[in-house]
């Protein structure tokens, strides 16, 4: 007897399954199969097939599968192994970890109202040499006219008009039900085909666009990749480039070449907002061999790209960091764009690094890894000092352009603008900035604004008691926004009356404070009337808005963008000659031991958007800092001593790359109760010689109703934390108070 384990979702293991005798297909690893468990059918993956005297179930009370649903495997086995990896290191279930790889559409079972969302239509052809009958309907006439003008048709082509001034034909009004009747009868040919959804507009052609010669500096790095790549066996490269300097040519270059020898690749970005622009590029000169995969598709559109994937059909897949787990066979290079960027760290369920999990999927396929950035991290940089990742460096920008010149406004002495809505306070725009900002829109010039909070006022404050306007499921301040005349929590999207009462005085005179984009916004357009200007954030950038905004900016129908920390990723407007910064020191503020690092690489990347076309950039800095090392090296563009000033720092601190971090978290609705759950760990956790943190408050510490405490364990010894978090799993979860949730964060990115 032959049987299979199995990776399923609901499982906190692998499932051992018989195979029925009737089944004779050749079972892999990498297909899906649909399994019962505890009373219920669901999708898994076939992790490995074995002898059943091999499974760690006994014969007797192994159950048999219940239908396979793959003729191949569905996921190459480097994958399996890379998931398989996953699991282990960041503390889930192997059937968590699947997921990350099976998109929602590919675990239904078909079963009942469990259905794939396949999209379809139904076609009509024609029957050459019959003889019409005489008593055919009109209707039933008309359809065969078309039929036998068109060859086939599809039935909503049929339902619609066509221009009759280009010879097209009349909308017909053909039930489904007529065009059966014919098929019945022997008339014409009916059937069903799938329809593949559009995602991104990729159906719609590109023109191609032949490579730029490339720089020397680019030749010198592609050698490198290119004997790795030759190499077949796996390699691991920080690619650390100014902005400017052409690394994207350098992923086209590298994936021509893998794809020249019959491989495939993945390419990560760290906002959706830049998937369109890349996959546009991309098209240019790969064509249709390009799929796109992010969380912003509709499950039929995920299924879709997933299938050309699978199918070889798409040999590139590009997206944010989902995207690392698509079914690329063979694949020969993986591409992390903007490596630095802290999205790339999942903040729920699996909470991977997508950077690391690259590497080990790298290293099981045999291929090259490039991390790509002008700022990357001190981990990364760590690495390449260990040997583990190469360095690969790009110093000039192409065609030898300048770096932008960057200067500071110092807010404590700069002159500041009125705030046309604030009579008592002025406005964060400085008038240096306002006028850099008007003699750059007189040369017809772009201008791109930084600032990283939306809104218009960040808080508001009851004028009677002092009290601020908190969201009631989350302990968060509500954002003020204007145009929609609402309080916003930024969390969970709560909002509120303008007119609802103060919770502590009922008073309704409100202060609001602080300043958001789209108070920037008015106040830029008060004092610049003639500025074509928009905002580009959370609120205002999203779905086709999104795109649709980035467009004009780029066709010079806008000419200043005011926006977050999404402007600063990888966009490339050669028209932008001014970068300004409202606050440079925001992210400072952060409770973080990455808050200088992630600083230093916001300003250098949002400054590096400035002067990428044939004119010379400038930027300008406001700041209430402007001494602070990270804005300094920001300023000087200065990498490299930047991160041995932030390594030093760090080693003496006894944080990562010098140390090694987990974050416990306890949940629920009854703070006691989430609060004791804390302590328990942490007790636990000392009884066994742990270095521990906490616990103490999440830096957000009621979120969506469910209050949040945490344990921070701290580790010099990679092996003896995760020790520690495995007891903390399989032990001290069973002796938590009821209902309080354990979640476990390894390397963590983010401590709100």
């Amino acid at each position: 007897m032959r049987g299979v384990e199995v990776a399923v979702a609901t499982a906190t293991g692998l499932l051992s399954y018989g195979v029925p005798i009737g089944l004779t297909a050749q079972l892999l690893p990498g297909m899906r199969v649909r399994v019962p468990v505890r009373g219920r059918l669901h999708v898994g993956v076939i992790w490995r097939e074995a002898a059943v005297a091999d499974l760690d179930c006994p014969a007797s009370k192994l159950r048999p599968l219940d239908t396979v649903l793959d003729d191949t495997p569905l996921l190459p086995e480097p994958l399996l192994r890379a998931l398989a990896f996953a699991a282990k290191y960041y503390q889930v279930p192997i059937g968590q970890a699947m997921r990350l790889a099976l998109p929602g559409p590919l675990r239904r079972t078909g079963v009942k109202g469990d259905q794939v969302p396949t999209k379809t239509r139904w076609m009509v052809g024609r029957i050459d040499g019959l003889e019409w009958p005489t008593d055919l309907k009109k209707a039933e006439r008309r359809v065969l006219e078309r039929v036998l003008a068109q060859g086939e048709v599809s039935a909503g082509d049929l339902r619609r008009a066509s221009d009759p001034l280009t010879g097209g034909f009349k909308r017909i009004a053909v039930p489904q039900r007529l065009l059966a009747s014919l098929a019945e009868r022997g008339l014409v040919r009916l059937w069903e085909e799938h329809v593949r959804r559009d995602p991104l507009g990729m159906r719609k052609p590109v023109p191609p666009e032949p490579a730029p010669a490339p720089t020397e500096e680019q030749i010198e790095v592609l050698a490198a990749l290119y004997q790795a790549l030759k190499a077949r066996k796996y390699g691991g490269f920080v690619l650390r480039g100014v902005t400017g300097s052409g690394k994207t040519e350098v992923y086209l270059s590298l994936i021509e070449r893998a794809l020249a020898q019959g491989r495939g690749a993945v390419v990560l970005v760290p906002e959706i907002a830049l998937t369109p622009q890349l996959v546009h590029r991309f098209r240019a000169r790969f064509g249709d061999q390009v799929a796109a995969l992010h969380s912003g598709m509709s499950d039929g559109e995920r299924l879709d790209q997933h299938g050309r994937v699978r199918s070889g059909e798409a040999r590139i897949v590009i997206g944010p960091r989902s995207a690392l787990f698509a079914p690329v066979f063979d694949l020969g290079v993986i591409i992390l764009d903007e490596c630095h960027d802290p999205s790339f760290k999942q903040q729920s369920g699996l909470r991977y690094h997508a950077r690391d999990l690259a590497l080990v999927r790298a290293r099981e396929s045999g291929a090259v890894c490039v991390l790509g950035s002008a700022t990357p991290s001190c981990e990364e940089m760590v690495l390449v000092g260990s040997g583990r990742l190469q360095l690969l460096e790009m110093i000039r920008r192409v065609a030898n352009r300048p770096m932008p010149e960057s200067f500071v406004i110092d807010l404590k002495e700069a002159e500041r603008l009125p705030d046309p809505d604030d009579d008592q306070r002025p406005s964060l725009l400085s008038v240096p900035l306002r006028d850099a900002i008007a003699d750059t829109l007189a040369r017809k010039e772009q201008v791109i604004l930084l600032h990283n909070r939306r809104g218009f006022a960040t808080t508001v404050v009851c004028a009677g008691c002092g009290d601020a306007v908190e969201c009631p499921e989350c302990a968060i301040s509500l954002t003020w926004h204007k145009r929609q005349a609402r309080l916003r929590c930024h969390y969970c999207d709560h909002t509120v009356d303008r007119d609802q009462p103060c919770r502590q005085c009922s008073g309704r005179n409100f202060l609001r404070v602080g300043t958001g984009t789209e108070r920037i916004e008015h106040t830029l357009a008060e004092q610049l009337p003639g500025a074509r200007i928009a905002r580009f954030d959370r609120d205002t950038a999203t779905g086709q808005r999104m795109l649709d905004t980035l467009q004009r900016f780029r066709d010079r129908e806008l000419d200043v963008l005011v926006g977050t920390q999404m402007l600063a990723k990888g966009h490339d407007f050669p028209a932008v000659t001014l970068v300004g910064v409202l606050l440079a020191e925001t992210g400072l503020r952060v409770p973080d031991f990455r808050a200088s690092e992630r600083t230093f690489q916001l300003l250098t990347q949002v400054a590096g958007r400035a002067g990428r076309g044939e004119r010379p950039g400038q930027v300008l800095v406001q700041s209430w800092a402007p001494e602070h090392p990270a804005i300094m090296s920001a300023l000087r563009h200065d990498h490299p001593s930047f991160v041995a000033e932030e390594l030093e720092r760090r080693r003496v601190g006894g944080y990562p790359p010098y140390a090694h971090l987990a974050l416990l978290e306890t949940r629920h609705t009854d703070q006691q109760r989430a609060l004791a759950g804390a302590r328990t760990l942490a007790e636990g956790l000392k009884s066994h010689g742990a270095d521990i943190r906490g616990p103490v408050a999440a830096g957000v510490s009621k979120l969506r109703g469910v209050f949040r405490f945490h344990v921070l364990i701290r580790s010099g010894h990679r092996p003896t934390l995760h020790g520690q978090l495995k007891w903390a799993r399989s032990v001290a979860q069973g002796a938590l108070p009821p209902g309080v949730q354990l979640f476990v964060d390894v390397d963590p990115g983010d401590f709100s």
